[in-house]
C-alpha cells in the first residue's frame, strides 16, 4: 500500500466533494498500521491537526470504526464508543464519520474520515456517498491506477510507464473535465431541482467517468510516444491537437490509436 497517489488532482477532488457533502470542518484520509493511525491526507483546518500527524491506533476514532462501533456519531462526548478515545479529548471532536478504504481485493487501505467541533447529522445516504468517494481514493492509495501508459517491450505491449507523470495525469484529467468530457456518454446530469445530494452523486459519477477516459488516453499517449520517439507530454499534445482539427472526440481517437497496436486501424497521419 502507498500514500504516495493521495497528492493527485482527482484526491483533491474527492476530498473537496466529500467536504461539501457532509459540511464538516475537516475531511481527512487516515493510514493505519498495527499500532498507529496517521493523518495521510487532510482537507480543511484544524489546530493540532495536520498531514502527517501520528498517534497510537487505539486512541483514534476511526480504530473503533472499524472495530465496529457506529460510522458516525453527532455527540462523540456522550457516545459510549466514542467518549473515552484520547483523539476526540485532544482535539476536542464532538462529530465524527468514518468508512473504510479498500482495494479491490477487499484489503484496508485507510479511512476517509470527516470531523467537527459542533453537533453534525450525518444520515446513511450521505454515508454511501461517502463510500463511493473512498472507492475512488483507494484507486491511488494501490498500485490500480498508477501510470497506465501502454509501451512496446520484448514481450510484447504492455501496461506501465513512469514516464508518464503525475503532471501528465492531471493534463489529462483537466482536459476532460473541462470540455472532451461533455461530449462523451456519462451519467445525465442533476436538474436545477435536484437536492444538493443528488449533485454531488453526479459529481462522484463524472469523476469515475474521468478516470476511465483518462486510462485510455494516456494508453493512447503510449503508444504515440513510441512510435514516433517523442516525449509523452508531446504525444498528448499531439493527440488533442489532431482530434480538434478533426472535430473528432479525443477519448474515441485515443481507443482508435490503442486498437491500433493489435489490428490494422486508419488512423490520421500524424498518429501513425
Amino acid at each position: 500500500m502507498t500514500t504516495t497517489g493521495l497528492t493527485h488532482p482527482t484526491v483533491d477532488a474527492a476530498l473537496a466533494t466529500a467536504a461539501t457533502l457532509l459540511d464538516m470542518e475537516v475531511v481527512l484520509v487516515g493510514s493505519l498500521s498495527e499500532t498507529t493511525f496517521t493523518v495521510a491526507r487532510v482537507h480543511g483546518d484544524w489546530a493540532g491537526l495536520e498531514e502527517g500527524t501520528t498517534s497510537d491506533r487505539s486512541d483514534s476514532f476511526c480504530h473503533r470504526m472499524l472495530a465496529g462501533a457506529p460510522c458516525h456519531t453527532s455527540d462523540a462526548a456522550h457516545d459510549p464508543d466514542y467518549a473515552d478515545a484520547a483523539f476526540r479529548t485532544h482535539l476536542n471532536i464532538r462529530s465524527y464519520v468514518g468508512v473504510p478504504i479498500r482495494a479491490s481485493d477487499g484489503r484496508l487501505l485507510g479511512t476517509l474520515c470527516g470531523l467537527d467541533s459542533e453537533s453534525v447529522d450525518i444520515d446513511d445516504t450521505t454515508v454511501g456517498v461517502l463510500r463511493e468517494l473512498a472507492n475512488i481514493v483507494a484507486l491511488y492509495m494501490t498500485d490500480e491506477l498508477q501510470s497506465a501508459v501502454i509501451r512496446r517491450t520484448p514481450e510484447g505491449w504492455q501496461v506501465g510507464d513512469e514516464s508518464a507523470d503525475d503532471l501528465l495525469s492531471a493534463m489529462v484529467l483537466a482536459d476532460l473535465l473541462s470540455g472532451e468530457l461533455e461530449r462523451i456518454p456519462r451519467p445525465a446530469r442533476a436538474d436545477d431541482g435536484s437536492d444538493e445530494l443528488t449533485r454531488l452523486r453526479v459529481t462522484v459519477s463524472q469523476l469515475e467517468h474521468a478516470l476511465a477516459a483518462r486510462i485510455t488516453i494516456e494508453q493512447a499517449i503510449g503508444v504515440v510516444a513510441e512510435r514516433q520517439r517523442s516525449t509523452p507530454r508531446e504525444a498528448f499534445e499531439r493527440i488533442r491537437k489532431v482530434a480538434r482539427s478533426g472535430g473528432v472526440r479525443i477519448h474515441d481517437l485515443a481507443r482508435d490509436v490503442v486498437a491500433s497496436t493489435t489490428t490494422p486501424t486508419d488512423l490520421p497521419r500524424e498518429l501513425q
